[in-house]
């Protein structure tokens, strides 16, 4: 069940939660909740399918998923900063809305329920080569990949080095930490957390992309299927650190990867489609466990101290 072909699947399949989570870790960075990644992923992934639909263009297709994640980080970044709304509330309420909108411009474009399957949809192509193929165990990886999966893991390490060894990402950071020194100092918080958001906007667009065309050249409903929220989870669980961020979505994916091929086996498909959310639900008590600890020796210092 498990070989080298595993490995291939578990990048293609970190690659849009690793994508949402390292756009949304600028937002993290900034001080910016912003949990509207599935609502993104979702309505990115739908227009790049429908621009594909009626284009035949899988580039045009994967430049409408990036500007629909910009719009919708345009909305948030003036339904919050501009008009002072709570960005928690606005986010939930901005996932509800833009999923029942990916329903209604389903039925309304394409007079379609639930899905959108057409040959005119043309998919994201794989990158295959013959000298890379000959490759042992790296052949097997990379290739018969999007260019996305490649562009996910550059950004995500471009990333690390933007925030600890750029102007702009040691603005980032203290935008986040101590936003009013970084005011003081001349820095326009505003700005670089605008900055921010459309940055993390056009991520989870392209994250909607590879779902959409990049897996398969279909729309479905609900097709993220929790991604969005995965990635915030990574997200935390990373705490800012982009190096962390990309171990613990290789984590996902394995696991998403695991449950692809056990459904060929004869498992329970209920308890096969729980092994990715499991992940969490184990990352979780991990993490747990070690705030546990970490709180016993602290106690255990300062009964020392006491004494």
């Amino acid at each position: 069940m498990l070989d080298l072909s595993i490995l291939g699947v578990t990048m293609r399949m970190a690659a849009p939660i690793l994508l949402a989570g390292t756009g949304t870790l600028y937002n993290d960075r900034a001080g910016v909740t912003n949990i509207t990644l599935e609502g993104s992923m979702l309505l990115g992934g739908f227009f790049a399918v429908a621009c594909s639909y009626f284009t035949g263009s899988w580039v045009l297709a994967t430049l409408a998923g990036i500007g629909t994640g910009v719009i919708i980080s345009l909305v948030f970044h003036f339904l919050t900063s501009v008009c002072g709304g709570d960005e928690l509330v606005v986010g939930f309420s901005m996932n509800i809305l833009l999923d029942g909108l990916s329903i209604f411009l389903l039925k309304q474009i394409f007079h379609q329920s639930g899905s959108l399957v057409d040959d005119r949809i043309v998919g994201m192509p794989q990158i295959s080569s013959e000298a890379l193929e000959s490759i042992p165990v790296l052949g097997t990886i990379f290739n018969g990949q999007t260019w996305i999966v490649f562009f996910t893991f550059f950004f995500a390490l471009l990333t690390w080095v933007i925030l600890y060894r750029t102007p702009f990402g040691l603005k980032v950071l203290a935008c986040g930490e101590k936003p009013q020194a970084a005011a003081t100092v001349g820095i326009k918080v505003l700005h670089i957390r605008f900055l921010c958001n459309m940055i993390s906007g056009a991520m989870c667009g392209l994250a909607g992309v590879q779902i959409s065309l990049g897996f398969l050249s279909l729309f479905t409903q609900g097709m993220t299927v929790g991604r969005g929220f995965i990635a915030l989870a990574a997200v935390i669980f990373s705490k800012g650190n982009p190096l962390r961020l990309i171990a613990i979505t290789l984590f996902f994916g394995f696991a998403e990867a695991v449950s692809n091929r056990v459904q060929l086996m004869q498992f329970p498909s209920e308890l096969v489609l729980m092994l990715p959310y499991l992940a969490v639900v184990v990352l979780t008590f991990v993490r747990f466990d070690r705030l546990k600890k970490m709180r016993i020796k602290k106690s255990s210092s300062e009964q020392l101290a006491e004494k």
